[in-house]
């Protein structure tokens, strides 16, 4: 029991509880003198001076390298100023903090908002304007991004930039979304920029068709080439959601008629057999949803007849569901 009591040692307050009590036995007196008559070593004394000093119990004496113990009321009447101190300091910070928080909501915040209403666009014409412009844009991001590509897609170095600068959006929480034409889809190389966005955690979808292409932050930016017909050419920039939300609901009405992507879906039809036109209409009426009773009236056929074809489409397209297989038959252009 005595070898366990010596080896966990008392705690700091008792070794500063010993060393003020040397203190007070014999007045002022320098540090290495108290510690030795106190029976300790520097090494076990250093815990319990840390305390006296944290407690404003000593205070340095009249002669160098001397300490004088002080009184307990002394010291804390001392503590309690030196927290009405730091209270204070505090208390000036928040005020501050609440002053400059009012000005942002009261004469800043205003100002953007009206000049949010204000419609501005500006033309970036060289590429060094346009990927500066770009870099800009990304930045100006808050909550979500929203794009649409009609094709073809540039060269595979701007691509990486593209993924690089998604990956960096959605590690800010960004919500990105893109849609590409289904044409995209038709080329490994393509396919496999479609797979790398996807698995970054864009949401990608597939359209038959395009209007232009279009780049949008938020609802306060819009990012788009001034002649659809040549992407390479300059690109205009516009601000203002008076004139954005225009852009945005023509994004929303072709992200609606869009498709999921999906890669595990991908070149699923380079398969062996062909698809018959009774295939191709069932795929049709399974896309535009209708049960396997209504698909049978339509076809004149029978209900097993039906689940036989919806067996085989979903064989060919390497579906899981019968909705997957009638997206996947819209994504692949087959209806």
């Amino acid at each position: 029991m005595a070898n366990s009591a010596r080896n966990s040692g008392p705690d700091a307050g008792d070794i500063g509880l010993a060393l003020y009590q040397v203190l007070r036995s014999h007045g002022s007196s320098v540090p290495a003198k108290a510690t030795a008559a106190a029976g300790m070593t520097e090494d076990e004394a250093a815990p319990g001076w840390a305390e006296l000093e944290s407690l404003g119990l000593i205070r340095p004496g009249r002669m160098p390298d001397e300490v004088d113990p002080i009184e307990p009321d002394t010291a804390l009447i001392g503590l309690l100023a030196r927290q009405r101190e730091e209270l204070r300091h505090q208390r000036e910070e928040l005020t501050g903090l609440l002053d400059a928080a009012e000005s942002l909501m009261e004469r800043y915040r205003p100002t953007v908002q009206r000049e949010s209403d204000k419609i501005e666009v500006r033309l970036a014409s060289s590429d060094e304007r346009k990927r500066q412009t770009l870099a800009e844009f990304n930045a100006s991001i808050v909550a979500s991004t929203s794009s649409m590509h009609p094709g073809p897609l540039p060269s595979s170095e701007v691509l990486a930039y593209s993924i690089k600068a998604d990956e960096e959006l959605i590690q800010r929480g960004i919500k990105v979304r893109a849609i590409y034409s289904q044409s995209v889809d038709s080329a490994p190389r393509q396919r496999k920029y479609l797979a790398q966005l996807s698995a970054t955690g864009v949401e990608v979808r597939l359209a038959p068709q395009l209007p232009f292409d279009l780049l949008l932050a938020d609802t306060h930016t819009a990012f788009l080439t001034a002649n659809p017909e040549n992407p390479s050419e300059a690109a205009i920039v516009v601000r203002g959601t008076a004139l954005i939300r225009s852009y945005v609901a023509l994004f929303e009405d072709c992200w609606l008629r869009s498709v999921p992507y999906s890669s595990q879906a991908s070149g699923a039809l380079e398969q062996e057999g062909e698809l018959t036109d009774q295939h191709r209409t069932t795929m049709r009426l399974l896309a535009n949803g209708l049960t396997d009773e209504r698909i049978a009236r339509k076809l004149g056929v029978s209900l097993r007849t039906v689940s036989r074809l919806v067996s085989e489409i979903m064989r060919y397209l390497q579906a899981d569901s019968r909705f997957q297989a009638g997206v996947l038959a819209v994504t692949h252009g087959l209806v």
